[in-house]
């Protein structure tokens, strides 16, 4: 409840002391996989990338600007996140396709440099919320190669999770609105399957991670312009 109050506090401090305020929406695309491993037994899966879908809306606020090269800001949002992987096998066994798709509430803080083309670098941590899946039939335990097989389980795993992410690109001032171009990675530091007890063999280690772009427009909802 404290981390609740500090976040909204934070929130009010920013809209207050902001030199401009943007709302905006966005919208791009993502490659993402899972890093599946146990601490203590060998777990042998190959997993590759799976293609993605993201978009979401969110509020940038850039304080006054000071005397320095570099000025910072702050910003929030709400996404919609396709995360997933696909399990190759050594065998004819077709490629297994696991696709879990969440509700995002990142916040971060960035710095910034720039006129009407503003330079970023952004980063901060994430909270995340399960919303549906899309996962391949289960392949059982017949014609693998040997590999071993694990998957998310609806009656056994987590639907929250947390992690961190980090982004960069450039926003520009236009007449029509402000548009941004984003490159961002992200990894949850959470794992999405429940290990229960260490002597099992189910992965202890169950990671999202990915990389991917955005393309997002924003408007001016208050403030100054600044465009040195």
């Amino acid at each position: 409840m404290r981390y609740v109050w500090l976040v909204c506090a934070v929130l009010v401090f920013n809209t207050a002391a902001a030199q401009r305020t943007y709302v905006g929406i966005k919208a791009g695309g993502q490659a993402s996989t899972a890093f599946i491993e146990h601490t203590i037994f060998n777990i042998n899966m190959t997993t590759s990338f799976l293609p993605g879908l993201n978009g979401g809306v969110f509020v940038k606020f850039l304080p006054e600007p000071g005397k320095s090269f570099l000025n910072s800001g702050f910003q929030f949002g709400v996404n919609y996140v396709q995360k997933g992987w696909r399990q190759t096998f050594l065998t004819s066994q077709p490629t297994y396709t696991a696709r879990m798709n969440y509700i995002e509430i990142p916040l971060e803080g960035f710095g910034y440099f720039g006129g009407k083309n503003k330079y970023f670098i952004s980063g901060g941590f994430y909270t995340e919320f399960l919303v549906s899946t899309d996962l391949d039939q289960d392949p059982g335990t017949n014609n693998l190669g040997g590999a071993d097989f694990y998957t998310y389980d609806s009656d056994r795993d987590r639907k929250v999770g947390y992690g961190a992410r980090l982004g960069g690109g450039i926003f520009r001032d236009l007449s029509i609105g402000t548009f941004e171009l984003e490159g961002f990675f992200s990894y949850s530091f959470s794992n999405f399957i429940d290990p229960g007890d260490l002597t099992t063999e189910t992965p202890d280690l169950s990671n999202h991670w990915m990389a991917g772009f955005t393309v997002g427009y924003m408007i001016s909802i208050g403030g100054t312009k600044n465009d040195e």
